[in-house]
């Protein structure tokens, strides 16, 4: 019986190390022609992660008014974090920029969230919405605590067209 037990788990272990996603580092394009290593899995796109931090989520939303976009980020932090300043820049080109700089940031329940200010669709920074292809974003996290160290997290999203044609067309663009 133990023999019979024994044969059993072995293909148990061996099948378990199938199911197991493989992490790959690929370079990803930002601006100035520069390239930064971001993880990916099976699914796409790995949340960044350095020093206990771990980006939630890096997303865009409609804002109030249609032709408006607002920038929503979040991340977890260590327990016991005091923060002293959070800048996320969107840096994926060359309409790339600074879209918060919080320099008194809050830890609640030790996770930071913010949403950005709307942006209108004719802004510069929303230049890629008007691109027809699949689009990555990506945004640099640069997180100092009271101590003064710094923690940098990259956080690629994905834009597939068919989402970017939406926020077109609510935006009152035919194409």
């Amino acid at each position: 019986m133990r023999r019979f037990l024994g044969l059993l788990i072995i293909p148990l272990f061996l099948l378990a190390g199938c199911g197991t996603p493989e992490v790959v580092m690929q370079p990803v394009p930002i601006a100035g022609g520069k390239l930064v290593p971001i993880a990916f899995g099976p699914r796409g796109p790995i949340a960044g992660k350095a020093n206990g931090f771990e980006v939630l989520y890096a997303a865009s939303n409609p804002g109030a008014v249609a032709t408006q976009l607002v920038y929503k980020f979040a991340f977890s932090a260590p327990p016991g974090t005091q923060l002293s300043r959070v800048i996320v820049d969107d840096i994926s080109d060359e309409q790339n920029g600074r879209l918060v700089d919080d320099e008194k940031p809050w830890l609640d329940s030790d996770r930071w969230r913010t949403e950005t200010k709307p942006y209108d669709s004719k802004d510069p920074l929303l230049a890629w919405v008007y691109t027809i292809s699949h689009t990555m974003r990506v945004y640099r996290f640069t997180i100092t605590d009271k101590a003064g160290k710094q923690t940098v997290l990259y956080q690629v999203t994905g834009y597939p067209a068919y989402i970017k044609a939406a926020i077109r067309a609510t935006w009152g663009e035919k194409y």
